[in-house]
């Protein structure tokens, strides 16, 4: 269980990596962030796919909150 929190905390790894930047962005925590992206994907695929995309196009023009 550990090893999977770890790599779920990992800001640098490939997997859900819009989910990374959204908590980095917004000052999130990694970890929740990606445990809620694949708990949204589990029970709605389409609408989590839909808006994974729409999310991956307009992450990098929002500003962090500090």
């Amino acid at each position: 269980m550990k090893r999977v929190k770890a790599r779920m905390e990992s800001p640098e790894r490939l997997v859900c990596g819009v989910a990374a930047g959204m908590a980095w962005k917004f000052g999130w925590s990694c970890f929740w962030t990606r445990v809620l992206w694949a708990g949204a994907t589990v029970f709605m695929p389409g609408v989590s796919l839909l808006i994974y995309f729409v999310l991956a196009l307009l992450v990098d023009q929002w500003k962090r909150s500090v």
